[in-house]
């Protein structure tokens, strides 16, 4: 899948419910964010949860972003580091350059950043690379599963942001073979960070040997997980504890990785089209010999 054998569709902005600027692709048929908010998303979902104080006394912090789309997931990122003078290294991996391109052009999003971070989103849009004091980063336009071995083999990250569209609407990024290049990427002790909970990417980033944790949801009522934390481990224990932001997967979450949803995306080829991807797990669940979702649901009383 590259912009050379595809067409990417329409993209139509669109404001959410905290004020902040979002888009919807006619080709994925899906939302970049959810409506009740992007700015609220990227900070609850992605920079909270990536507790960047631990790393301050760190020489550089490495950070990959995954589908950086219109660049909230980073921009939190920059600001946040850049007030402390925290050296960074960036890398990007996106398919689409309208996305960065049609926010910096968008006075509601571009009000968002201070100068520092207007300009390096100026310059990942123009030039493709920036340069802030100490720090620096790299984008490299393309399909993520190519252009992943472009990024050289001495850099590992800290930092992992992985924030592609969903599992069924773009499964090619949410594949065993992906998330495990991802997982071999990290530095020990870095941190993938994704909005996404499905049991098949949970499954995959466990079988790729890291330790998961659950995003806490600040209104539990309404969802049983806001996302999920992978772990490089170290060699000193490095367990999951109970935190404000995250915490060990539930009794709840951990059954369902035993469920047919835990069936992951398979791309062996790593050329494989979406409806290949899909087609190749659909067929895997139906010999499957896990229990069946739908039983998992019945007993925890979940509806979704």
């Amino acid at each position: 899948m590259s912009t050379k054998e595809i067409s990417l569709g329409d993209l139509h902005s669109f404001q959410t419910n905290d004020g902040s600027i979002s888009l919807h692709s006619a080709f994925f048929q899906e939302n970049f964010h959810s409506l009740s908010g992007a700015s609220k998303e990227a900070k609850e979902k992605f920079l909270k949860p990536a507790q960047l104080n631990r790393l301050r006394n760190a020489k550089r912090i490495h950070i990959l972003d995954v589908c950086i789309g219109m660049g909230y997931n980073s921009a939190y990122m920059f600001e946040d580091l850049n007030r402390s003078n925290t050296p960074y290294q960036w890398w990007g991996l996106e398919i689409d350059p309208r996305p960065i391109h049609l926010g910096i052009k968008n006075k509601i999003f571009i009000s968002n950043w201070s100068d520092e971070v207007r300009e390096i989103l100026n310059s990942i849009d123009k030039r493709g690379c920036w340069v802030h004091k100490q720090s620096k980063g790299n984008i490299l336009w393309g399909d993520a599963r190519e252009k992943i071995d472009f990024i050289p083999q001495m850099f590992s990250f800290d930092l992992i942001l992985l924030d592609a569209f969903s599992p069924t609407k773009c499964p090619i990024l949410w594949t065993e073979e992906f998330l495990d290049s991802l997982a071999n990427k990290l530095a020990p002790g870095g941190r993938l960070i994704t909005y996404c909970s499905a049991a098949a990417i949970r499954a995959s980033l466990r079988r790729s040997g890291l330790e998961l944790g659950s995003i806490i949801p600040t209104k539990q009522r309404e969802k049983w997980s806001n996302g999920t934390i992978a772990i490089s481990p170290t060699k000193s224990p490095n367990k999951i504890k109970q935190d404000t932001i995250w915490q060990p997967l539930t009794m709840m979450e951990e059954e369902h990785l035993l469920t047919r949803a835990a069936v992951p995306y398979r791309d062996p080829s790593g050329h494989s089209s979406i409806a290949q991807v899909l087609a190749r797990r659909h067929k895997e669940q139906l010999s499957s010999e896990l229990e069946d979702t739908t039983n998992w649901k019945r007993r925890w009383g979940k509806t979704h």
